[in-house]
C-alpha cells in the first residue's frame, strides 16, 4: 500500500521516478493529465539547480509537459557559466569550453541538451507527429530545424515565423503504417503516406505538395 513519506532531499538531482514521461512513453499529457500534474509538482519541488545531465532531463520533461516557458528557463539555467576557478558542485552550468559542469565532467549533459531541444520542437510516436509542441514562441519567433528523426523511420524539417508553424516537410524510408496523424496547436490532421515520397504541409496541416524522394528539391 502506498504511504506518504518525507523526502530525504527535496531538491535531489535524480529524476528516475519520472522516467515514464521521459524518456519513456507510458505517461503522456493526452492519456494521463492527472499524473502529469503530479509530475509538474514534483519538478517544481526539485527546483532548477542540478548538473548538466539533470538540467537537460528537466528541460525534456518540461517539453513533454508542453511547458515551453519552464523548458526555456532550464536552457538559461544550463548555459550560465560556472564561476571560473571555483570548485563545481551539483549546481550546474557550463564550463568556458561549453562542457556541462559536473564533478567530474559528464558528456550526458551536452548530448542531452540537443535531445531536449529536439523534444521542444518535435515529439513523435510511430503513428503521430507533434509539431512545435513546446516552442517558446516569444523567445524563438522565427526559425527552422532540418532533418530531425522521428519514430516510424520519419525525417522531419519544420519552419516557423512569428511563433507559428509555416511549413513541415516529411519523408520516410520505410513505414509499417500508411496513416500518419499530425498535431499542431490543437489541430489534428490525418495523412496517407508512402515510403520514398516527400510531403510538404502548410501551417494548417494541409498537404500542399508531394513528390518522389529522388526527384524532390526540398
Amino acid at each position: 500500500m502506498a504511504q506518504d513519506f518525507k523526502d530525504a532531499e527535496v531538491t535531489h538531482r535524480h529524476l528516475s521516478h519520472l522516467f515514464g514521461l521521459y524518456p519513456g512513453h507510458t505517461i503522456t499529457m493526452q492519456r494521463n493529465p492527472e499524473i502529469c500534474e503530479a509530475i509538474s509538482n514534483s519538478l517544481h519541488k526539485r527546483g532548477e539547480d542540478g548538473p548538466g545531465w539533470s538540467s537537460t532531463w528537466k528541460m525534456a520533461l518540461w517539453a513533454r509537459l508542453l511547458n515551453s516557458e519552464n523548458a526555456y528557463r532550464m536552457i538559461l539555467k544550463l548555459i550560465t557559466l560556472a564561476p571560473p576557478g571555483k570548485k563545481v558542485g551539483f549546481e550546474g552550468g557550463l564550463y568556458t569550453n561549453l562542457w556541462t559542469a559536473h564533478p567530474p565532467f559528464q558528456i550526458d549533459g551536452n548530448f542531452g541538451f540537443s535531445a531536449a531541444i529536439a523534444e521542444m520542437l518535435l515529439q513523435s510516436t510511430p503513428t503521430d507527429l507533434h509539431l512545435l509542441p513546446a516552442l517558446p514562441s516569444d523567445k524563438w519567433p522565427e526559425g527552422c530545424v532540418k532533418g530531425l528523426r522521428a519514430r516510424g523511420d520519419t525525417t522531419v524539417s519544420i519552419f516557423w515565423e512569428k511563433g507559428e508553424l509555416q511549413e513541415a516537410v516529411l519523408w520516410f524510408n520505410n513505414r509499417d503504417n500508411s496513416v500518419l496523424r499530425l498535431h499542431y496547436g490543437g489541430q489534428v490532421a490525418e495523412a496517407t503516406v508512402e515510403a520514398d515520397n516527400v510531403y510538404r504541409f502548410n501551417g494548417i496541416l494541409q498537404c500542399v505538395e508531394t513528390c518522389p524522394l529522388d526527384k524532390c528539391a526540398f
